[in-house]
């Protein structure tokens, strides 16, 4: 609510997957939190497209920060782990999300009927597609063919491509402040400040990261590519153990 402290409300028992929930949670509250505190009430909400930056930007630098700090390869290498499967399924499946609402949109805007044995089947190929079945890169089985059946974001207005382009951004926004600093730091907190004062689009790109640009998504490839480096080091000296 406009003008309200921003609270937060969840469970807390000190493990890590609470810490780096409480992380993401005081991303949302910080966002609301400046936002509110700079624009006026009818521009103070920041839209779907802004909506998941904050959170997952300080999801980014708590893992930045437990792998500088942390000493037991061990818990480093499942860290790495659990973040790498969350990216996976950010910035990978939810594109395939995407593609495949994309495809059901289209195929009704021709007045074809969506009936459940073309859905399943455009499922599985699209899954197939990004999972490189037919280049033998991993198995897909025939079964995950109607999962799409149990995903209600596909009821929404074109929902889960924003989940992708929320954590590249993010990622690339972390990524400059960690190797920028200060100046990386103002542009973020400008960002946050902004609510929805301008177009989206207008807004990242004062802080540093332009969603038009591929190079953008390039950038949060290379940190997903760092982490599997990081990851596979990890394992040579654990082997070597």
């Amino acid at each position: 609510m406009f003008g309200v402290h921003p609270f937060v409300l969840m469970n807390y028992d000190g493990r890590y997957s609470e810490v780096s929930t409480l992380a993401h949670e005081l991303g949302h509250a910080l966002h609301s939190h400046f936002s509110d505190s700079t624009q006026p009430y009818a521009q103070a909400a920041y839209p779907i497209f802004l909506a998941e930056i904050a959170s997952t930007f300080n999801e980014c630098l708590l893992m930045d920060h437990m792998l500088k700090t942390e000493k037991d390869d061990q818990l480093k290498l499942y860290l790495l782990d659990q973040y790498l499967e969350n990216l996976r399924g950010t910035m990978y499946r939810q594109t395939l999300f995407a593609d495949f609402e994309l495809a059901m949109h289209e195929r009704a805007e021709k007045g074809l009927s969506l009936t459940p044995e073309w859905l399943n089947a455009k499922y599985l190929e699209l899954t197939r597609l990004y999972y490189g079945h037919d280049q033998e890169v991993m198995k897909v089985e025939e079964g995950i063919a109607n999962e799409w059946s149990g995903i209600p974001h596909f009821f929404y207005n074109f929902y889960v491509y924003q989940y992708a382009t929320g954590i590249m951004a993010s990622m690339a926004l972390s990524d400059a402040v960690v190797k920028e600093g200060a100046p990386a730091r103002d542009r973020y907190l400008t960002f946050l400040k902004s609510g929805g004062s301008d177009d989206p689009l207008n807004i990242l790109k004062r802080a540093g990261v332009d969603m038009t640009d591929p190079a953008t998504m390039t950038r949060a490839f290379k940190v997903f590519d760092h982490f599997v480096d990081e990851m596979e080091k990890i394992a040579a000296r654990l082997e070597k153990k």
